[in-house]
């Protein structure tokens, strides 16, 4: 059982997962070279290469370790890690993205920090001042403004000194390139939060057998992963139910930045995405459904690596 092995992992899988994920990445290069598949307009191919191998490893680490140690999921596990490797598989040069979503990591983390926190003004500021930074770089992203204010109401600590500072996270950054223009004389740029547009869906009778099979995959162990949540919440502990409640708005927010975000925006619901996927294979009593699933997840994923042509 592939499963059982990921969960109370001995250090050899987490060599493996190591292993794992630098194979994963040398997938497309069987079928196309490095220089084509990883071309970007700022970056070498190369820098891309490492940089799509090493954030990813990380995040998905860094997503597992933030998830166990709140435990939002108890079991200590990897499967959180695979899961999040596994869903990346068409994201191989999304630089912009891998970066953003990294640093929500950040943003989250402090979320949840905010747990039992009578005043949790240092977390609901640092939450903020991370979001209004990221919104430089994707304007979009500040449509993940409310789920500040949710995860407040949520652990029942917010109040209008935590709505002000949080306001006060938002405008500083601003505030200090302001600033900064002014002393040197240069061009105010902000965000343009007015070019939002409904994102075009691609053609469905253009896409290949092999993403045709992993997407149906995706959306089975999807289906399965919402069901598990939404049948066992009420079961869990009080922590891991708040927890998931901020996670399902998280994944919710995210939908609204795919519908109007850059094409690139599919990438930010991987890691609320991933963490409902691992909590059905974690904990759901139907291991032998999901021991398939996982397996055909992966044979799909690397199926679909191996056929990436560019």
């Amino acid at each position: 059982m592939i499963l059982k092995r990921l969960i109370n992992p001995k250090p050899t899988i987490i060599l493996f997962f190591i292993v794992f994920c630098i194979a994963f990445a040398l997938i497309p290069l069987l079928n196309n070279h490095l220089n084509v598949l990883f071309s970007h307009n700022w970056v070498s191919a190369y820098v891309v290469f490492i940089l799509g191998l090493i954030i990813t490893f990380f995040h998905a680490l860094g997503l597992n370790n933030l998830v166990y140690e709140k435990n939002i999921i108890k079991k200590d596990n990897l499967v959180l890690g695979f899961v999040y490797v596994l869903l990346c598989t068409p994201f191989y040069n999304t630089v912009s993205a891998w970066f953003i979503s990294f640093f929500l990591l950040f943003y989250i983390n402090y979320l949840f920090e905010s747990y039992q926190k009578d005043y949790p003004l240092s977390q609901f500021f640092n939450a903020a001042f991370i979001l209004s930074i990221l919104s430089f770089f994707c304007p979009i992203i500040i449509v993940l403004l409310p789920l500040i204010i949710i995860s407040g109401i949520n652990f029942d600590n917010i109040n209008w000194r935590g709505l002000l500072t949080i306001s006060i996270g938002i405008v500083l950054p601003y505030l200090f390139y302001f600033v900064y223009t002014k002393v040197y004389d240069l061009q105010f740029y902000t965000p343009d939060f007015t070019t939002f547009q409904i994102i075009k869906l691609p053609d469905y009778a253009l896409w290949d057998t092999a993403t045709k099979i992993w997407l149906g995959i995706v959306f089975v162990i999807g289906l399965f992963s919402f069901f598990e949540l939404f049948r066992w919440l009420y079961k869990k502990s009080i922590r891991s139910r708040k927890s998931f409640i901020i996670i399902l708005f998280y994944f919710i927010l995210t939908c609204f930045i795919v519908l109007f975000g850059p094409d690139d925006s599919w990438y930010y619901l991987l890691s609320p995405l991933s963490i409902i996927i691992a909590n059905f294979f974690t904990y759901t009593k139907r291991q032998k459904i999901a021991n398939l699933l996982f397996l055909l997840l992966i044979i799909s994923s690397i199926a679909y690596r191996y056929l990436i042509v560019i």
